[in-house]
């Protein structure tokens, strides 16, 4: 596939055209890939400001005090979504629920510890930590292959 990037001031937004004789799944996954990333951003609330949050910064969102936050690289932000909604978001295949309460983004789990109780602790890239409930275990287990 031949790549040509033309910087043009007349354009104010980009703007993107594929020369082709017909459409093959290459096309057809780099299409997907860019609506996803597009449909991929959350709203996050801090100090009465709106962030863009991307999927990808976000570790986990989970609920606290009826609240829904969003815990990022960067620092939490409260969010308007339900869990449900966001689990079902594109990119929703890295997003699992691990209880009632909490999905994680399994991009950004580093390491699973399952204890011997039947338990599994989820450790992230940055340090932190989190718990999978008993009643999600079997599916998560499941998820990863396990």
């Amino acid at each position: 596939m031949e790549i040509k990037i033309i910087i043009d001031e007349q354009y104010k937004s980009p703007c993107l055209t594929i020369h082709t004789d017909q459409m093959t799944p290459e096309i057809q996954a780099l299409i997907d890939l860019l609506n996803t990333q597009k449909e991929s951003r959350l709203l996050g609330y801090n100090d009465g400001e709106v962030f863009m949050l991307e999927t990808h910064t976000v570790l986990s969102i989970r609920t606290e005090g009826g609240r829904i936050i969003a815990l990022c690289d960067d620092g939490s932000y409260i969010l308007k979504n339900r869990l449900y909604e966001i689990e079902n978001k594109p990119p929703s295949k890295y997003f699992v629920r691990i209880s009632n309460s909490e999905i994680v983004n399994f991009q950004k789990v580093k390491s699973l510890d399952l204890s011997l109780t039947g338990t599994i602790t989820l450790k992230f890239k940055n340090g932190d930590k989190t718990y999978v409930s008993r009643r999600y275990v079997e599916k998560i287990k499941r998820h990863l292959g396990l």
